[in-house]
């Protein structure tokens, strides 16, 4: 229904600008800002399409890297690769030349120029680390670097993540003056906790920095889809937001899920004969049902002792220990039997293997939950009595 259109949030991206360039005070994000959000809620539309741009107002060069863009690629590479592209497109014509005839100097006339790094090398050869790296792009450019990692947590899944994430904060130290930002870190992630590996940990790179939720779209964009709907689809009337607002919320706040609702709602054949407000409500509930079932089925398709480390998973989420002997114990007594590391192991590495996987794992051997939705899940089946699933 509304195509490319989308919300743009100028003020909070603003915002988030000049905290993490050190323009506002009172706040350590020029340390790295670190924004949660949940899956499908516009976070990596906000970050690409809000605060890069933001970002560039501010004289900032913008390097966006998606982790999810392919995973099967390592996070390290892809984060190499855009440095690499930075660097080449601001290095000058003749370092172009030379890196691409794989020459580490030019001579023009009398006077002689060298390639003095060669991005395609970074992460691989002495003299080429991250840091030289955002070194030499800082030099090229004259400009600080924001450099944007979305979906960031998985650089824990990668085994040279955790070098990255050190080499990242070495580079932020070496480039960061006081009141002289030149490097700006922005890590998101679609779940708190697992981005939250990056900083809550004494070992962790970042240890000490603190994970802050991105605001969710809420009665701003109610708005803006009312006004949208009431210029698209005059015969509509006046729309009832604060209804439209209900159905966002039981979406949990996705454009995608909302824009779903809407286009069965305007629909002649789905629609029904409810007024459209409701009948917006009404495939809003439908598509939350249909997920839940999914859910349901995930679960209830599973071995016995699939299902009962994914109930332990669920309910201590974060704090999920899986060879300690209080939750092998918990494990147990869901299963009915002793629980053992082999058997946990085993249906740990099952539930890895799906397609998609429903458990994640970092490469330091911590395991979450891949979709936080099933959390949610959990909880509403345990509330209401019907768990667990017949």
């Amino acid at each position: 229904m509304t195509g490319k259109l989308r919300l743009e949030r100028p003020e909070l991206a603003a915002q988030l600008a000049a905290s993490v360039s050190g323009r506002q005070k009172w706040t350590n994000d020029a340390d790295g800002l670190f924004l949660a959000a949940p899956r499908r809620t516009g976070k990596s539309t906000f970050l690409k399409g809000d605060l890069g741009p933001a970002l560039l107002e501010l004289g900032a060069e913008v390097l966006y890297v998606d982790f999810w863009a392919n995973l099967n690629v390592d996070p390290a590479a892809l984060l190499y690769a855009e440095i690499s592209r930075a660097l080449l497109e601001n290095a000058g014509f003749v370092a172009r030349m030379a890196e691409r005839a794989k020459l580490t100097k030019v001579q023009i006339g009398a006077a002689g120029t060298s390639l003095a790094f060669d991005p395609t090398q970074i992460g691989t050869s002495p003299g080429s680390s991250l840091t030289a790296a955002l070194r030499e792009l800082y030099a090229a450019t004259s400009k600080p670097i924001a450099l944007i990692l979305d979906e960031a947590q998985q650089l824990t899944v990668s085994p040279r993540g955790e070098d990255v994430l050190k080499e990242l904060k070495a580079a932020r130290d070496t480039l960061n003056q006081p009141d002289d930002v030149r490097l700006m870190l922005i890590m998101s992630g679609s779940d708190r906790d697992k981005l939250g590996r990056l900083t809550n940990s004494k070992a962790a790179a970042f240890y000490g920095s603190m994970v802050k939720t991105l605001p969710l779209l809420g009665e701003d964009y109610v708005a803006w889809l009312g006004g949208l709907l009431a210029q698209s689809n005059p015969n509509l009337g006046r729309i009832d937001t604060q209804a439209m607002g209900s159905a966002f919320a039981m979406l949990g706040h996705r454009p995608q899920m909302m824009d779903r609702a809407i286009g069965n709602a305007l629909n002649p054949v789905t629609r029904g004969d409810a007024s459209f407000e409701a009948a917006v409500l009404e495939h809003a509930d439908a598509i939350r049902s249909s997920e839940r079932e999914r859910y349901t089925d995930l679960y209830s398709s599973r071995s016995s002792m699939q299902k009962a480390v994914l109930t332990v998973l669920m309910e201590s989420a974060d704090t999920f220990s899986p060879y300690g002997a209080v939750t092998l114990k918990s494990i147990g007594a869901v299963f009915g039997k002793t629980a053992s590391t082999t058997s946990v192991q085993s249906a740990l590495e099952a539930l890895r293997k799906l397609d998609p996987p429903m458990v994640w794992k970092s490469n330091r051997g911590e395991y979450a939950l891949d979709d936080l939705g099933m959390i949610e899940w959990y909880q509403e089946a345990k509330a209401s009595g019907k768990w667990p699933p017949a």
